[in-house]
């Protein structure tokens, strides 16, 4: 059995209703490893063409139309937020700069944090506005002073969001869909509206461990420019090829700056680049982004092979 399988296997036998890894090598032979269900209720198997919601990794996404923007000059990452957003009452913006956000180091609040989401799955089953989770956010006072440290923020990509759509004039899935989606071929890959809780068709079930057992969560909110994209196992590997291999998504400096990380003493929690996660394993550095929240655990890497992986 390969490793991958195996790991899979023990995925699931620890309780996890489904786990699959999806593997491009550089050649672009694909390899799909799986166990468990997609479904529960259908016992649907896992496939590579099942769309979910990729949490987090969504970040990877609003980074790269960011840094897009600045390799266009039509931004500085030393730009603050007065700058941008001077309508919003956000804590520190005449400090707090654009790579502040991209490097996990504003010191705002999280809006996941707020007592009104916090652990709270039936909060989650309803929809809520980009403006909403702002505010949930900047209601609160900073924690600490912009770049004073690391901290992992959901709502750094919820303004980076509304700067995009300050600078273009345009929503960001408008972006997404001109600078990513269409030029990478991922055909299968959504941001979808503010009120839209949905997945496209066939899709892999999100679950939540209760008392009585895995319940399904599908239909729930997973942020904005955070953790809303809805995409498939195949898409983001053509995806991080994209980005990391084939190098057509940003100028080679950006995509150094991208990958380059602040060296804390003692080290931060997690070794963060400008929306991507570095995580140093034997075989070498991998590079991605992962998600922990809720129902869904996901994670994405890349380094020699590109790799997709992800438990339901």
């Amino acid at each position: 059995m390969h490793p991958l399988q195996r790991e899979c296997q023990r995925l699931v036998e620890a309780g996890l209703p489904g786990a699959f890894v999806y593997r491009e090598d550089a050649d672009g032979a694909a390899q799909f490893y799986t166990a468990g269900f997609a479904d529960l209720a259908t016992q649907q198997p896992m496939a590579p063409d099942l769309h979910y919601r990729v949490g987090s990794t969504t970040k990877t996404f609003t980074a790269v139309v960011l840094l897009q923007l600045l390799a266009e000059g039509k931004l500085s990452l030393r730009d603050t937020l007065d700058k941008w957003l001077p309508d919003l009452p956000i804590p520190n913006a005449t400090s707090l700069t654009i790579e502040h956000l991209l490097r996990m180091r504003s010191g705002l609040f999280d809006f996941e944090d707020d007592p009104s989401l916090l652990g709270n799955l039936d909060a989650h089953r309803q929809p809520y506005t980009l403006e909403q989770v702002l505010h949930l956010s900047i209601k609160h006072p900073a924690r600490f002073l912009p770049g004073a440290k690391y901290e992992y923020c959901n709502t750094n990509f919820c303004m980076l969001e509304r700067v995009i759509e300050r600078i273009t004039g345009h929503a960001l899935a408008a972006e997404l869909a001109q600078r990513i989606f269409g030029p990478v071929g991922m055909t299968n890959s959504t941001y979808p509206d503010e009120e839209d809780l949905s997945l496209p068709e066939p899709y892999i079930r999100g679950y939540e461990r209760t008392p009585d057992g895995w319940e399904e969560c599908s239909y729930e909110f997973f942020g904005r420019g955070d953790g809303a994209l809805i995409s498939t196992a195949i898409d983001l590997g053509r995806f991080f090829r994209a980005l990391l291999f084939e190098q057509t998504l940003l100028p080679d400096d950006l995509l150094q700056r991208m990958m380059s990380v602040i060296q804390d003493q003692p080290p931060a929690e997690k070794m963060y680049g400008l929306g991507l996660i570095a995580d140093p394993l034997p075989s070498g550095t991998v590079w991605g982004h992962s998600e922990g929240d809720l129902a869904i655990v996901t994670s994405h890497i890349s380094n020699v092979k590109l790799d997709a992986l992800s438990s339901s």
